[in-house]
């Protein structure tokens, strides 16, 4: 069987998916090992995965700034050496890349020993990262739709998003009790992904009021240092925790979900049919997550709503959540996405390139 390198560490949008091809690589009986980064996200998503092998890589950021432009070549050159001393330890017969900074280092070295990279972009605007490795890359794997100018269009694949195995829709009953939360009464999830989002716990602390009279309860997810606390009326119980390792508990608990927009999430709210309302990070490269927001919406599984607009944030909610025929309709909608989220042909053509022959590593 082949061994397969996974560089997919920074943000939890990158790591997982890379966690995803890796099970179904390794359930093949493939060996993979996946680059990550040092950072607190990363070491908290890895830790539930003990079968699988995650190693540390390097890599900084482009910047913004002066400084960190300054600093990012050195770091760089950094980054090609410690990924050519991996390649010289694991001796990969491929090289997946799902984009961001930890991408870099791995890809470089790759293309310089004649190691096969292929390069994963999730989101409907590519990033930097991706659209430099796509330049010499095997196989470009894009949302449907996307492409990068100036590449072979025979080198650019439709491709959907990597969602861990583990991430199914369960019953609401199970995943409530899963959760400690209460089995009655509507329930709100509110996201900001693996980096939380300070905008969007605000809203729901000045909220707290408003729930326990409408009888909604809500679990908060609020980030890496964020608040942890529970707080209880006779009507309703609105939960802050820092992470959540039941993610696809707290989809399938929730009747409506307040998210940002990448695409991992999207795909994962697709996976268990949870509507959401998409308050997408206006500072997000290239502004990616309003366009990935644009497309979820246009299909109907969820609205946008600018964060400039979060004033409107509490009736959007409210009007909808209680709503059973407006629901069910986004679930239908979410189901069709999810059907259309196909990446099959990823694995498949990981394995392939890693079947190719390619020229030693230096020894």
């Amino acid at each position: 069987m082949s061994r397969v390198l996974l560089a997919c560490g920074g943000t939890g949008g990158h790591l997982a998916p890379g966690i995803a091809l890796a099970q179904r690589l390794t359930d093949e009986g493939h060996e993979c090992q996946l680059v990550v980064s040092s950072k607190a996200v990363d070491a908290r998503m890895i830790s539930n995965y003990p079968r699988l092998t995650f190693v540390a890589g390097k890599g900084r950021g482009f910047g913004p700034g002066l400084v960190a432009k300054a600093l990012f070549s050195p770091a760089l050159v950094g980054a090609v050496w410690s990924a050519w001393r991996q390649l010289r330890r694991f001796r990969p017969d491929a090289l997946v890349c799902f984009g961001g900074f930890m991408s870099l280092g791995p890809a470089l070295a790759c293309m310089l020993t004649g190691v096969p990279v292929l390069v994963h972009e999730a989101n409907r605007h590519p990033g930097k990262a991706v659209r430099l490795i796509a330049r010499f890359a095997t196989s470009i794997h894009l949302p449907s739709g996307v492409r990068i100018p100036g590449v072979a269009a025979d080198r650019q694949h439709d491709s959907g998003y990597p969602v861990r195995a583990e991430i199914r829709p369960q019953a609401r009953d199970a995943a409530r009790r899963a959760l400690g939360l209460p089995p009655a009464g509507r329930l709100l999830l509110v996201t900001g992904g693996s980096q939380g989002a300070a905008s969007l716990n605000r809203w729901v602390e000045t909220h707290v009021a408003e729930f326990s009279a409408r009888a909604v309860h809500v679990l908060c997810l609020t980030g890496p240092g964020g608040r942890e606390e529970e707080l209880r009326t006779p009507q309703s119980v609105v939960k802050f925790i820092p992470f959540c390792h039941q993610m696809a508990a707290a989809y399938s608990a929730a009747d409506l979900a307040v998210t940002r927009a990448g695409a991992g999430t999207l795909a994962e709210l697709a996976t268990c049919r949870t509507p959401a309302v998409l308050v997408p990070y206006p500072r997000s490269a290239d502004d990616h997550q309003t366009a990935n927001a644009v497309q979820s919406a246009e299909m109907g599984g969820a609205v946008l709503l600018a964060e400039a607009d979060l004033g409107k944030l509490a009736e959007m909610v409210f009007s909808r959540i209680g709503d059973n025929g407006v629901l069910s309709a986004m679930r239908d909608a979410l189901a069709l996405a999810d059907a259309a989220n196909r990446w099959e042909e990823l694995a498949i053509e990981t394995i392939s390139l890693a079947g190719r022959k390619s020229r030693p590593l230096p020894a």
